[in-house]
């Protein structure tokens, strides 16, 4: 059974009918600095306010990821303190990692999803662009394949990815099997920045959604709606 998650911000809640669905397989694409990673944040805001146990993949250190979110008003420190954030740094000081040795990452680390089902509700995966880099199509598709059976048994799994992470001819392969796809960019409204999500596909929302909307990352109050529609920008 679909459960709506609010992600504990009114205004983007409003966008998405209520909050996000759980279960899901979500991907959350967009170049360098659209705001990918705040979003992944905000949902697990959401979901760690509901009671859900997080494992987040990061190409991060721990300590650098939980300065990077403090900075933009998500503090996951107690979370993480309390075992409810588990964060899996990719990044290992010192080690240099040939093609051979990054093409075994993706697999290893599914397998470690897998393994971590019972101590985790959601994972989240910011981003996926170390681990496909040097993976060949058939360790993509086994992934998501896995990712697909993850879900169904009852875990959410959210992923961010820059446009480039997935083969072009695996790309709609891929986003037509997850429930939710979410498409970042930039754009300029009044002579002023802004990031822009378009939801491409929302599957398990139980109320209306909007098509998407403008938004900012503000150092005070985190995401935040610009009140002009997108339709203008």
């Amino acid at each position: 059974m679909t459960e709506i998650i609010p992600c504990t911000n009114e205004e983007v809640d409003r966008q998405f009918g209520g909050g996000i669905p759980f279960p899901t397989l979500m991907l959350i694409e967009g170049d360098h600095g659209t705001g990918k990673s705040a979003l992944a944040a905000q949902f697990m805001k959401g979901f760690l306010n509901s009671d859900k146990k997080i494992l987040c993949v990061t190409e991060n250190t721990v300590k650098e990821y939980i300065e990077n979110m403090k900075a933009i008003t998500f503090n996951f420190s107690t979370a993480f303190l309390r075992n409810r954030l588990t964060i899996m740094p990719l990044h290992m000081y010192g080690v240099q990692w040939n093609r051979e040795q990054s093409s075994y990452l993706l697999p290893v680390v599914g397998k470690y999803i897998g393994n971590s089902f019972k101590e985790h509700n959601c994972v989240v995966i910011d981003s996926l662009s170390l681990l496909t880099v040097f993976s060949d199509a058939s360790r993509i598709l086994e992934f998501f394949t896995q990712c697909k059976y993850l879900v169904a048994r009852g875990m959410s799994i959210i992923i961010t990815i820059h446009p480039e992470d997935i083969p072009p001819d695996l790309r709609m392969r891929v986003k037509g099997g997850v429930d939710v796809y979410l498409k970042l960019g930039s754009t300029n409204i009044g002579g002023k920045d802004v990031k822009t999500l378009k939801i491409v596909k929302l599957i398990g929302s139980k109320e209306n959604t909007d098509s998407g909307f403008a938004f900012e990352v503000d150092m005070t109050f985190g995401i935040k709606i610009v009140p002009i529609s997108m339709a203008n920008a």
